[in-house]
């Protein structure tokens, strides 16, 4: 299945302020190998995938606009606008909006309370799952529930490690799930086993080197190449996997679905 997404280059990604367990000044990003993991996982989805990759233009001093994740979540063409709880990336927003808008989507919901997009709100069938409390509120599930006419199933993340959903919960098809069964508190854990039929529970060992932030279109998922345990369980499946390095974005505590937001036109 053919996914259309939105990435950003990385031209200013730099850990310029630290806002989640990950973050560090002491730590700098390499901006040259940044850009070649960058590109690699965008051949990835324009040369291997066949996914139609569209791109917003990266602004300066907006370092974390390359995790697009973060920049909406979009089903049926309506776009519900992240209220990022970091004032570092608050400014992020506008530029986002502009980008949807001059897109041609025009039904846009601006959530009362924190909700920072794709990266904490995901599409499986035709329901969401959303995590709360580390960036987004609980109070905007509702939110998003009542603007998608969708149900919302809320899951509480235990691990600041795991702040958003996307990193530790991957839809990889209409049937299967993969996750690291810690970063959840006992009740979302069930709310998930209870809801999709099969539930990949990863290694810690995986779940840390970022592997469960990956994108899948069902048959086709890119992964990071630090967690090859996940990775072949996911072959097994008959899933055709790519993997792909992603160390500098994981400095900041980003990953490949991080840098991916799906565009969900219909």
């Amino acid at each position: 299945m053919s996914k259309s997404v939105l990435m950003c280059p990385p031209t200013y990604f730099e850990i310029e302020y630290e806002i989640n367990p990950w973050m560090s000044k002491d730590n700098p990003v390499d901006p040259e190998l940044a850009l070649q993991q960058w590109q690699a996982i965008y051949d990835i989805y324009t040369k291997q995938f066949g996914w139609d990759v569209k791109k917003i233009e990266p602004q300066q001093n907006l370092p974390d606009m390359v995790f697009t994740a973060n920049g909406g979540l979009v089903i049926d063409g309506k776009v519900a606008l992240p209220t990022f709880r970091a004032p570092d990336r608050q400014a992020e927003t506008e530029h986002f909006n502009n980008w949807f808008y001059a897109n041609g989507l025009q039904d846009f919901l601006e959530p009362k309370y924190d909700f920072e997009g794709e990266g904490d709100a995901l599409v499986w069938n035709d329901l969401i799952f959303a995590g709360y409390p580390w960036r987004s509120d609980l109070a905007s599930h509702s939110e998003i529930a009542s603007f998608f006419d969708r149900e919302v199933i809320s899951l509480q993340l235990a691990d600041a490690r795991f702040y958003h959903l996307d990193t530790c919960l991957s839809i990889i098809d209409g049937d299967t799930v993969a996750l690291w069964p810690e970063a959840f508190s006992v009740e979302a854990l069930a709310k998930i086993h209870q809801t999709v039929p099969n539930v990949i529970e990863a290694s810690e060992h995986d779940a840390l080197a970022y592997g469960l932030n990956m994108p899948s279109d069902g048959t086709q998922v890119v992964v990071s190449e630090g967690a090859p345990d996940l990775a072949n369980r996911l072959i097994e499946l008959g899933k055709t996997v790519v993997t792909t390095s992603i160390s500098e974005f994981q400095k900041s505590g980003g990953g490949i679905k991080c840098l991916t937001l799906e565009l969900r036109a219909s």
